[in-house]
This record gives C-alpha cells, sequence and structure tokens, in this order.
C-alpha cells in the first residue's frame, strides 16, 4: 500500500508553530522521519490561515526538496497555492484535492489539464458528503470524467470516499469499505485512497480502531492512505495484512519488513 506521510499538517500545533517561526530544521527532522519510516509521498499542508497559505506551502516545499527526493502531495484547496507551489516541485506532485464542487473545481480546472503527475479526488459535492456508497459512487462518475476530459488518465487518479467517523454513525466504516469495492470494481486503473484515521474521531484508544479498520480497508482494495508512518505498529498491520490477502508475491516485502525491523521499532 502507498504510505502518504501526514505529520506535515499545519494543524497540528508543532508545524504551525514551526511554519510560523520558520523553523526550517523541524520540519525538515519531519519529513526525514517519515521518509525513513516508508513513506512513498510526504504530504504539506499549511492551511491554517487563507492570508498565509501560500507563502507557507512555498516555503515547505522548497525546505522539504532540500533534504530528500521523495515526492511531495500538496494538501491546499487554494488554488493559487497550489499553482505556485506545482512550480517549486522538482518533481510532479500528489494534488491534494479536488471534489465535485462546482464553483471550487472550476478553478482548479486550468491548473489540472494535461497535468502528469497523479491527483486524489474525493467524492463529495455541493451537498456535502454523501451517506452511502452508491451516492459515493455517482459523484466518482462525475469526477472521472470531469479529469478524462482534462487530459488526465485513470491511472493518475486516486479516489477518496472520505472515511467519517464511527463514532457519529456505526454504519460510516461499512459505507466506505462498500464504496471502496464499487470503485475499484467500476473505474479500471483508477486507484483507491483515503484518511485512516478519520474513522476513530471521538472514540477512546484510537489506535485500535484504526489498525482494525486498515486491514479491512486493504481487504476491500484499498491502495493508498494518508496516515502517519511513524506509527510502527499499524505499519506492521499493513504489511501482514498485504501477505495474507496475497498483494504481496512471496511475502518478499513483510519478509523485507522483518529484516529492516531490528532497531526500527517495527513490531515484526
Amino acid at each position: 500500500m502507498l504510505i502518504i506521510g501526514e505529520r506535515i499538517n499545519a494543524t497540528r500545533k508543532p508545524i504551525g508553530l514551526a511554519i510560523g517561526k520558520k523553523d526550517a530544521a523541524f520540519i525538515q527532522e519531519e519529513a526525514k522521519k517519515q521518509v525513513a519510516a516508508g513513506s512513498s509521498y510526504i504530504d504539506l499542508n499549511a492551511g491554517l490561515s487563507s492570508k498565509t497559505e501560500k507563502e507557507g506551502l512555498l516555503w515547505l516545499i522548497e525546505n522539504v526538496q532540500r533534504i530528500t527526493e521523495v515526492p511531495l502531495c500538496l494538501d491546499s484547496a487554494n488554488p493559487m497555492a497550489l499553482e505556485e507551489g506545482l512550480k517549486l516541485c522538482k518533481k510532479p506532485p500528489m494534488i491534494n484535492s479536488i471534489n465535485a464542487e462546482e464553483k471550487k473545481i472550476e478553478k482548479f480546472l486550468p491548473i489540472l489539464e494535461n497535468y502528469q503527475g497523479e491527483i486524489i479526488a474525493l467524492t463529495m459535492d455541493d451537498k456535502g458528503i454523501p451517506k452511502t456508497a452508491k451516492e459515493r459512487l455517482e459523484i466518482a462518475k462525475r469526477l472521472v470524467k470531469i479529469l478524462n476530459d482534462q487530459g488526465i488518465k485513470n491511472e493518475q487518479i486516486y479516489l477518496d470516499p472520505l472515511v467519517q467517523p464511527l463514532s457519529i454513525n456505526q454504519k460510516f466504516g461499512i459505507e466506505f469499505l462498500e464504496a471502496v469495492r464499487l470503485i475499484k470494481s467500476g473505474f479500471p486503473g483508477i486507484r483507491t485512497v483515503c484518511g485512516l484515521s478519520n474513522i476513530s474521531f471521538g472514540l477512546p484508544q484510537r489506535k485500535t480502531i484504526n489498525k482494525a479498520f486498515t486491514i479491512l480497508a486493504i481487504e476491500a482494495g484499498l491502495d493508498a492512505a494518508i496516515l502517519d508512518p511513524l506509527d510502527k505498529e499499524l505499519q506492521s498491520f499493513i504489511y501482514a495484512s498485504e501477505a495474507l490477502l496475497g498483494k504481496d508475491e512471496y511475502c518478499l516485502r513483510y519478509i523485507k519488513a522483518f529484516k529492516n525491523s531490528k532497531g526500527s521499532g517495527l513490531n515484526i
């Protein structure tokens, strides 16, 4: 499973403070840790304030790229910030994210035309986040058509069916998993992604819920997740789940993780 490291997010107090102080060393250390833990992308979010987001995002891009060649995931709902950020990236970043809200997607379309990188598309529209898997699928169809019309191939698209807290509705987990299955069966080449930890919001011992949900999501067909790669136990569950579900030929990734786990903290 593709791991997108979530830790450089301005909503986390230490990160927000570091961005405000322009503490490059702190941000770079966060990036190094996530790369060492196996992140395929480093997510960058500077969105605490619309007034400072563009400046913050550009600063993050410049400083993280100085210490790693791992590609970035630009997490912004600000098209101006995103457009400027794309110019600074040495490699095509993952764009996180667009959705089917009409006024918002119209502003993003010029940026997305014939884009060569990967794009996360959220299955929500002007009515908000749908409650059912079938409603998410309908929005997914609209998003895929819009992106295809812009020259974006299915292989570049990661659809996010949007995890909602189990504490609000006990069916939210089931509907998400069904949405993943429907998307995987309905769109050849398209992959799925989510922010896994949203499922446990408001519940005690959140990591237990997150780990169980990760196993179920991988079985349903989840291809990528935005998560904390420093959670070694969660990483262990990912490797084990992929091996058990036949997604790791000859268990090679699991074996490699085991060999590399000595001294790393991985619970394998």
